[in-house]
């Protein structure tokens, strides 16, 4: 009688790790649909950078042409404060380089 009392107190040890470990599968299925969507909607934000970057150029280039070919200085202007300067010869904008943005002054120390 002995040897089916320890036998189903190990079938029963065995069912409650298993339920145990079937809870925490269920969590970690959980978590990882949800990083799994915060994943795609990155993907998805950096896909339309670069399609938005193809017309941020096509526009810059069509102000330059404009600026160039109707010698408008205000829109010369305007691009210069935005960072593009425009060969006068070929009418193409070149981006100057960001200059980084100035050190923050560190914290005093405790």
């Amino acid at each position: 009688m002995q040897a089916e009392g320890w036998v189903y107190r190990i079938v029963l040890a065995l069912s409650g790790i298993t339920l145990v470990l079937v809870v925490v599968y269920l969590y970690l299925v959980q978590a990882n649909r949800s990083v799994q969507a915060e994943v795609n909607q990155r993907q998805q934000f950096i896909n339309q950078s670069i399609q938005f970057n193809r017309v941020n150029d096509a526009l810059i280039r069509a102000l330059a042409a404009t600026a160039v070919s109707d010698k408008d200085d205000k829109l010369r202007d305007l691009l210069a404060q935005n960072g593009i300067t425009i060969n006068p010869t070929t009418g193409a904008p070149s981006v100057k380089a960001a200059s980084p943005p100035p050190a923050a002054p560190a914290a005093p120390g405790k």
